[in-house]
């Protein structure tokens, strides 16, 4: 099954390639609009695409050299503070993940979103500082949500 829904509000936009459907977009996009805001930014498109294993595979074949899936993808667009994006998630990667983790999925779910949010607001995780320093964030934002 294919489904494409665009749903837009505070210039962020989530569309669908998978059956997989947010129950929540308001309540997420409200969430992630705040975290830029506390970072300072502006989010003028971000737009999360929700995408199928093979998909993820492909993208990170072309444009990272990797032939194995992630859970998110964050391509930048972005001109000063101004945030425009296009970050992929992968609902069955992060499914697995949250499977291994012992999390919920939704929570899981939450820290793959704002973690590709972060990338855009600067932070990295190629180190193991800057992993402890993204977790660190991560953590605090979704105490907040």
């Amino acid at each position: 099954m294919f489904v494409v829904v665009l749903f837009n509000m505070s210039n962020i936009g989530f569309f669908y390639h998978t059956a997989f459907v947010l129950a929540n977009e308001a309540a997420l996009q409200k969430w992630l609009k705040a975290v830029a805001g506390a970072e300072k930014k502006e989010l003028f498109q971000v737009e999360y695409n929700f995408v199928d294993e093979k998909e993820i595979i492909k993208l990170n074949q072309t444009h990272l050299g990797h032939n194995h899936p992630t859970d998110v993808l964050t391509f930048d667009y972005s001109s000063g503070n101004q945030i425009h994006a296009e970050i992929f998630v992968c609902e069955e990667v992060v499914k697995s993940n949250a499977s291994e983790l012992n999390e919920p999925f939704l929570k899981e779910l939450h820290r793959v979103v704002l973690h590709g949010l972060l990338h855009l607001l600067g932070y990295n995780d190629k180190t193991q500082e800057e992993q402890k320093n993204i977790r660190l964030l991560e953590d605090k934002y979704l105490k907040e949500r």
